[in-house]
This record gives structure tokens, sequence and C-alpha cells, in this order.
């Protein structure tokens, strides 16, 4: 389960936030870093307890050198559906920007059912929501800030959705902040929010928070705030420059993967 947003701060700074939630309380990242793009993958198994079965396929947070940004959330698991952290892995590696990025999601849908989810993705320009439902796709342009949690706001909320419990709560909180951010720790403090209880943003309840992720884009540098674990409970996030376009060198990429909070961040995906 997972809590996603994007903001623009200004003309040439924008940011795309991220509490990654799951059963487990603790997760390791598996790290995609080259000169075109940078991802965390995916992992079809965030209920499961044991990190050895771990089935990893796409990303689930990431960012081109084009400055796309683009992460996802669950809604429903179902049998015979590709992951949805595909989806972010498409836009990001065939999207320049949020209309192309929205085409290539497009396209791979109409090929084959998805999981049912959330994607959220920003640019320079614009950015947008895209409601992922099976053979479904409903693209909801953003003007302003926004938050999504495990439910669709635009399909509709469904009784067998994998959380019925938490996601409205968690929701309207983050829709509620987002709209007073005005610099970055406004966002700090919405992902380490506990605005319901344990079942705030930052999630202690049913799913644990086992990473939090902000990317931002200021005046063409790509910058990484990440808390491995609940972020109410870290001071302050690691800050990292990520190497991505003209910022990539095979020493960048050594330097960011030995600073990433993860054991399994150090051999490519």
């Amino acid at each position: 389960m997972c809590t996603i947003g994007v903001v623009r701060l200004a003309d040439d700074d924008y940011l795309l936030f991220k509490n990654k939630d799951f059963v487990r309380q603790h997760f390791d990242d598996r790290l995609t870093v080259d000169q075109d793009i940078f991802g965390a993958a995916g992992v079809t198994t965030w209920d499961g307890g044991d990190a050895v079965d771990d089935n990893f396929s796409g990303m689930s947070v990431g960012a081109n050198r084009h400055g796309l940004l683009c992460c996802d959330s669950n809604v429903r698991t179902l049998p015979d559906h590709a992951n949805y952290d595909d989806l972010v892995e498409i836009a990001l590696r065939q999207g320049t920007d949020v209309p192309s990025a929205i085409k290539a999601v497009e396209e791979a849908v109409e090929r084959r059912p998805y999981l049912w989810g959330n994607l959220i993705m920003i640019d320079a320009v614009q950015s947008a929501s895209l409601e992922v439902r099976s053979g479904q796709v409903e693209v909801v342009p953003l003007e302003d800030a926004a938050a999504r949690a495990n439910h669709h706001v635009v399909l509709g909320a469904h009784p067998e959705n994998d959380d019925t419990i938490t996601s409205q709560d968690r929701f309207e909180s983050a829709k509620e902040r987002v709209t007073r951010v005005s610099r970055l720790g406004d966002v700090l403090d919405l992902l380490s929010s506990h605005d319901q209880g344990e079942t705030g943003v930052c999630n202690h309840s049913l799913y644990q928070t086992v990473y939090s992720y902000v990317l931002r884009m200021t005046s063409g540098t790509l910058t990484l705030h990440i808390t491995q674990g609940k972020p109410c409970e870290s001071p302050s996030p690691l800050e990292l420059t990520v190497p991505v376009g003209a910022s990539w060198s095979t020493a960048a990429e050594s330097e960011f993967r030995a600073a990433y909070p993860s054991s399994r961040s150090g051999a490519a995906a």
C-alpha cells in the first residue's frame, strides 16, 4: 500500500513523493541506474513476509533523463494480470514528457490487462494521474498539487480492493496537506504525518511504511530524499543527487549505489 503525489513549487522546481507500505516491516530496494533512467524495482510480493521469495518487476518509482518523474500505488491484485509497476517503467523508458508517457501506458494496457493501480507523473510543464483497471485507463490531467492512495478516485472504490481500511483516510489526509505545500519541508511533514493515528500517511497499522521517497527536479538537477523505514522515526531523509542524464558517470553511479539505503543497491537490476 502506498501514498503518492506530485507538487510544483516553481516553474523550474517540481517533485514527486511516495511512501511505500508493505505487510512486512523491512524491505531492501533493487535499483536500475544508468544515463537514461533511475528506478526502484516494483515487486508483486509486497504482501509476503519472506524477502527470499520476492518477485521483482518494473519500477515502483523513478525518473528519466528528460525530467519525467513517475510512481504508482496498488489498488487491486488479480490473477493473470501484468504488474502495474511495469507501466511505470514503460512510461519512463518510452516517455519524454507526460503526454508521451500517457500514450505509452495506454498502448500497453490495450495489449493486455494490468493489475489495478494508480500512476502519477510530472514533468517540467504538466502532470497527470492515471487510474488503471485491467484493460481500462482513466487519465486525469492535474492542474494543481495532487495525491493518491490505494483506491481509484474517478473510477471509484471497489469493495474488493486490497486496502479498504486505510486508503480513504490516507487519501483525505494527503489531499488536504498537499494543498498547503510551499516547500520541501511541507512534503516531508506530509510523508511523516499521522492525521488518523496509525493509519496516517506514515503507516503503522495493517501495513508498514518501508520507504519514503521525494524525487525533486530543480533547474535540471535531480535529487532524491529517501528514508528506509518509517519517516516519522528518522530525524531527516538522506539526500542524494540522482546520476541520470548529464550527471551520469560510472563513478557517480557507483557513489549513488553505495550511499543508497538498501542491501540490494550495489548490483544492477
